[in-house]
């Protein structure tokens, strides 16, 4: 498993960015939506993830759910739309979002403190971008079977380290997952994956799991596994080398510049480059218009024509983007293979 080393400085980092840490700041507190790298088409992730889940086919018109990690609420809040027989239990880290939350139609509580706190069992525990940041992933599996009922499921959504060479990069990720570790955890935590997905939002891998009937005979996957182990090892030293590729790439290119997107990529690169950022270009509509890290974010339309966009996403994504904005006549700079 490829992991950051949990130290002491580790976690009072990671307790220090959640202290400040607010929901969608760019778009303001909007969820930053999902595109199509080729037509450009848009939806929100919750809302894909959703639709995957009634794709399945598996959730009853009525139940309990527990959404750990929530945020501020925007799963439960496209959740709730398509199940609206469903009882809801919001759980975060502190109230800051407490009347928002509970104001979501069907929403009972924001439950803040220990998972095993909690009295009552659901039959669905979601884990949206939450088991990333937990440093011993298979025991906090384990521990959730004490409230999940005998046929409950648990969807996880984590990123895909192997599609996404930017996850590294985030601080607080403390666990980076491809698909065969993932699978492994959840077999190695006594569940079964019954459904498996890498494509139901690009770059994430998602899967619903229920508890194994016979969790003593798991499947042995350990020789596979070490071989998996051993190639995301490569995988991650190749990724850190690309990074510091973009980086040196930024240096060399003529200031000023601006770099597309504002999420993980952008603002990791903004930060590398420092004052050499002029503005950032984006398509998501609620961040076109406003300021980050004092510079302002365009809409492609709007952009400097006669300055150098960097864009910071996998090589393949990004020369699909930049052939997709060839109308707008953007300096566009792809990163290296």
């Amino acid at each position: 498993m490829v992991q950051k080393p949990v130290t002491e400085e580790w976690l009072q980092e990671v307790e220090e960015i959640y202290s400040g840490y607010a929901v969608y700041e760019q778009g303001g507190g909007v969820e930053q939506v999902s595109f199509d790298q080729n037509t450009g088409a848009s939806l929100a992730r919750s809302e894909k993830i959703v639709d995957w889940l009634l794709r399945q086919g598996v959730l009853p018109n009525t139940g309990s759910l527990l959404d750990i990690g929530c945020g501020n609420g925007v799963f439960l809040r496209a959740f709730g739309a398509k199940y609206p027989s469903w009882q809801m239990t919001a759980s975060e880290l502190d109230t800051r979002n407490k009347v928002l939350i509970e104001s979501i139609p069907g929403v009972t509580k924001l439950h803040v403190g220990s998972i095993e706190s909690l009295k009552t069992r659901f039959d669905l525990i979601v884990l949206i971008h939450a088991l990333e940041h937990i440093p011993s992933p298979i025991d906090y599996l384990k521990s959730l079977s004490s409230i999940l009922n005998p046929n409950g499921l648990i969807l996880i959504q984590v990123p895909d380290l192997e599609a996404s060479p930017f996850d590294i990069l985030i601080a607080d990720h403390c666990t980076h997952f491809s698909s065969e570790t993932l699978l492994s955890v959840v077999d190695k935590s006594d569940f079964d994956c019954f459904r498996f997905e890498a494509v139901c939002v690009p770059k994430e891998l998602t899967l619903l799991a229920k508890r194994s009937i016979l969790p003593d005979e798991c499947a042995s996957t350990d020789h596979s596994f070490q071989h998996s182990a051993l190639s995301t090892q490569h995988s991650v030293i190749a990724h850190i080398a690309w990074l510091q590729k973009i980086v040196q790439q930024g240096k060399t290119t003529s200031s000023p510049l601006g770099i597309f997107g504002t999420s993980i990529s952008a603002t990791w690169l903004a930060a590398a480059l420092g004052n050499k950022v002029s503005f950032f270009v984006d398509e998501d509509s609620n961040r076109i218009g406003r300021g980050y890290l004092g510079c302002p974010i365009y809409a492609p339309k709007d952009a400097p024509k006669d300055l150098a966009l960097l864009i910071p996403l996998r090589t393949d994504i990004a020369t699909a983007v930049s052939q997709r904005l060839a109308h707008f006549n953007l300096q566009c700079i792809i990163p290296p293979l």
